[in-house]
């Protein structure tokens, strides 16, 4: 009978409490996440995507490793976040200058598949899906609608003649055409976590994001020689975090981009998720800041941004913006263009339940930055963790898929991935 009449007791609570909220107008606020359950959230969401390293595209990609006019058109691992579910199907919500037209087109990279393109989509397990018949055959600049096939882009990536929509890959420029959006869909049978997008109108100036992604070190300059680094074979995911600076209107004028951000993305991490303190996406990452050094004319650069401050005037200039911070997309904007072409996704919207996220924190040991649980300790002052659970030991490796891997007819992976190493 007590237990009855205490049970009964913490109803009426809850119920009176409901109907003072509801009295006053408010909402309970929603606990702002740790930089571990954040990371373990964008670990188990975040994926790896290339395209597979062909024995012709291998042989292009060492040819011209050392030539920095070809160097960014030649082979672009890239990054990606889990945004939708229907079915086997997964839907990645990336960038779309993750996917070179030169790849899409030259037939002569994909022999072993009679001319059709095909990728891989890492996923947090180790599984490289395998996706097949993503040219969507827009071409570059982007003809017709787009469709939701197995590639969705929204912008293109080409080589273009400076001033014009005319390609010339000898000497033309690397550049993006149309909104930097795309998304790429994988099949499994295994369930995967889907990250809840959020809404970046609730995100202020100042408000700390974090950025998921897998950066490419090759990219990156050699401190002793100043040049881009050689190959460099072994990958680790990386989250970094930083205070928001400036938000514009999404123009495609810009390529859409229109949140703004201190961090130390590199390139690499282009496609993965912006998450705000509450682990739900709110953007896409896609440029670094024009402050940080390029290496090999690259769209995005490693390095650390400026921090300082913009004025009030400056906050709304993209062109200064853009000099002095990263940025990436607005799933907002994203959502309406999806709305626009009429394709009917649907959205997880409700934050990750606790239980999934404590599965996914990350556990290390025998090194200094754990305690004595075993668990990463985080510092938050330093901007950065490069997540070492989440490694590929050699990238070109994994990429490298083998002919009996790719002869199914399949649109994409579920019962053909790979497993990792």
């Amino acid at each position: 009978m007590l237990y009855f009449l205490r049970k009964k007791s913490v109803k009426l609570s809850i119920f009176l409490g409901g109907i003072l909220l509801g009295l006053l107008g408010a909402t309970p606020a929603i606990a702002q996440l740790s930089i571990a359950e954040i990371n373990s959230i964008a670990r188990q969401t975040t994926v790896l995507i290339a395209p597979a390293l062909t024995p012709e595209l291998r042989q292009d990609l060492e040819e011209n490793r050392n030539n920095p006019l070809q160097k960014s058109g030649i082979w672009n691992p890239g990054s990606g976040v889990i945004i939708a579910k229907t079915g086997n199907k997964y839907y990645v919500l990336t960038v779309a200058h993750n996917f070179l037209q030169k790849h899409l087109d030259s037939k002569h990279y994909w022999q072993q598949l009679g001319g059709t393109p095909y990728y891989g989509i890492r996923t947090y397990d180790g599984k490289v899906h395998i996706v097949k018949n993503v040219n969507d055959h827009r071409g570059c600049p982007l003809k017709g609608n787009p469709k939701l096939t197995v590639l969705v882009r929204f912008g293109c990536r080409d080589r273009f003649i400076a001033g014009t929509d005319i390609v010339d890959r000898s000497i033309g420029t690397d550049r993006i055409r149309g909104i930097d959006l795309a998304i790429v869909t994988f099949e499994s049978t295994k369930s995967y976590t889907v990250a809840p997008l959020g809404d970046p109108d609730s995100v202020n100036i100042n408000d700390r994001v974090y950025i998921s992604g897998w950066p490419d070190p090759e990219k990156e300059q050699d401190p002793q020689t100043g040049r881009c680094r050689n190959r460099v074979a072994r990958r680790q995911r990386r989250l970094a975090w930083g205070l928001v600076r400036g938000k514009i209107n999404p123009n495609p004028e810009h390529l859409g981009y229109s949140i703004f951000y201190t961090d130390k993305t590199a390139a690499g991490m282009s496609g993965g998720p912006v998450f705000d303190s509450n682990g739900r996406v709110v953007g896409s990452h896609g440029l670094g800041s024009q402050s940080k050094p390029l290496c090999g004319g690259s769209l995005e650069a490693g390095g650390e941004s400026d921090s300082d401050n913009v004025s009030s005037s400056e906050s709304l200039d993209f062109n200064k913006l853009q000099k002095r911070y990263s940025s990436g997309q607005n799933v907002n904007y994203f959502e309406n263009l999806l709305k626009e072409f009429n394709f009917d996704l649907a959205f997880r919207r409700e934050l990750i339940r606790p239980e999934v996220i404590k599965a996914g924190i990350t556990y290390i040991q025998n090194l200094e930055v754990a305690s004595s649980s075993g668990q990463v300790e985080f510092d938050a002052s330093e901007d950065v963790f490069d997540d070492p659970n989440d490694v590929v030991d050699d990238i070109y490796k994994l990429y490298t898929f083998e002919l009996e891997n790719m002869i199914r007819d399949e649109p994409s992976g579920g019962p053909e991935s790979l497993l990792l190493d």
